[in-house]
């Protein structure tokens, strides 16, 4: 029905160039379109029907966004049941983010988004002072706890285009993590675990300035360690809470 619609558009218009100057056969060659601007409109159709159909007719949308992220990391240590031991103190660090998303339509506004992102979530963690209840955990010792993970959200996305030209997006759920190096423990005592679950929630703007290329303005929080991100004789559990702010260029195919 489109595609007709479409057509007797380009006909319609294509044809109201060509205008009576009276009431002979002769036509006003002012109102003549020339080769030139009829391959321009239809250059110009071509394109608009491309974009057309991509938006309204596509299930599988593909984002890769090229991001230039910063983020801050807080963690929360709560010591073992029982401990005599004083609280752990923890310091945020910077880190960054990077990655792309897969976009599963839904009735044109609600989809299913998944793929792959790096994160950088360290901190910085000082042992108790006083109570330690083993000699492998040195008192009151500062070290840097680096997490580099690799990050797959399962999580579903509401928003698109509000304008022709600008989009507002929000992904939420939960997310799996691998992490890709292990942190030295550092007498820390931690027993930082491999293996993070949480759950995310993504704003980001987008504004079209090329077809089908957009510039990106965005921020994320992420709550970490549903899972325990550690545990020993002296840590009961370790969460954490990661807010970033990234910008970038997406590409749609």
């Amino acid at each position: 029905m489109k595609n007709i619609l479409l057509l007797v558009f380009a006909i319609t218009f294509l044809t109201s160039g060509y205008i009576k100057a009276g009431d002979g056969d002769e036509k006003d060659p002012k109102h003549k379109i020339s080769f030139s601007n009829t391959n321009r409109f239809l250059q110009d159709y071509k394109l608009a029907k491309k974009e057309f159909n991509y938006k309204t007719g596509k299930l599988v949308e593909f984002f890769v966004d090229f991001q230039l992220g910063a983020s801050g990391t807080n963690a929360n240590i709560t010591k073992a049941p029982g401990s005599t031991a004083g609280d752990y103190t923890t310091t945020s660090k910077l880190g960054y983010t990077t990655g792309a998303l897969v976009y599963l339509n839904l009735f044109n506004m609600v989809s299913f988004s998944t793929g792959l992102s790096f994160n950088g979530r360290s901190f910085g963690v000082t042992t108790p002072s006083y109570g330690l209840d083993t000699a492998q955990i040195k008192p009151g010792k500062t070290s840097y706890i680096r997490g580099n993970y690799l990050d797959i959200p399962l999580n579903f996305n509401i928003g698109g285009m509000l304008t022709e030209k600008f989009g507002l997006w929000f992904n939420g759920g939960p997310y799996f993590a691998v992490l890709l190096s292990t942190p030295s423990d550092n007498g820390t005592g931690l027993g930082y675990k491999n293996f993070d679950l949480g759950l995310v929630g993504v704003l980001t703007a987008n504004y079209v300035f090329a077809y089908p290329f957009s510039v990106l303005l965005g921020t994320s929080f992420k709550y970490g360690g549903l899972n325990s991100l550690g545990s020993t004789q002296s840590v009961d559990k370790i969460t954490n809470t990661n807010y970033s702010l990234f910008t970038g260029l997406r590409f749609q195919l």
